[in-house]
């Protein structure tokens, strides 16, 4: 059992002596989602997954009511939860402040059991040409009512910052259009007539 991961070259490319930098990144094996964790935890012991499952909801929820109400979580071998902040100015100069997001930031415990996994690297598929990945989003297109940036990634084995590229390319063209915003950005065909903006 081993955490794997591919090597791509990094969007700023080179570095002071104009030598190629790369970096690594995790590909994740899958994503563990709550009947997932209760059937580990039954395994472990004699609690039922019942009962594993109404304690991790409602100790979702007790995370959840402590930081709307302003206080920071910790939680010992697993990390700090604090709420985070952002402030807009609007156009008349004033300043509206929202929830933006959940810091989490892991426990030392925690990393350093991380410490000990082993590593695999994956050779990776190499980038689609320029017309070819928009031969493939347009494809996808097809099938499919819209595309995020991490599934363009994923469909022209290319990096996030290629993909951003690509599709802010494809909206200043007129080919796509842009809806939502922040983390829940989807592109949609430009002459789909069912399109929210």
């Amino acid at each position: 059992m081993a955490i794997k991961f591919s090597v791509h070259k990094t969007p700023q490319p080179n570095d002071r002596k104009g030598k190629q930098l790369t970096h690594a990144r995790a590909i994740a094996r899958s994503t563990q989602k709550m009947d997932d964790i209760c059937a580990l935890v039954c395994e472990r012991g004699s609690i039922s997954s019942a009962d594993v499952k109404a304690v991790l909801d409602s100790f979702v929820w007790v995370i959840g009511h402590s930081l709307k109400y302003g206080d920071n979580v910790e939680l010992e071998g697993l990390g700090h939860f604090s709420p985070s902040l952002r402030t807009q100015k609007l156009p008349d100069g004033r300043s509206v402040v929202s929830l933006d997001n959940v810091n989490f930031r892991c426990s030392e415990k925690l990393k350093n059991e991380l410490k000990s996994a082993q590593l695999e690297k994956i050779k990776t598929a190499t980038c689609y040409m320029p017309e070819e990945r928009k031969t493939r989003m347009l494809d996808y297109l097809q099938r499919n009512e819209s595309i995020t940036t991490i599934t363009y990634t994923k469909l022209n084995a290319c990096s996030r910052y290629q993909a951003t590229a690509d599709l802010k390319k494809y909206v200043e063209e007129g080919l796509l259009y842009r809806v939502g915003g922040s983390t829940h950005v989807t592109y949609l065909l430009a002459e789909n007539p069912e399109k929210e903006i």
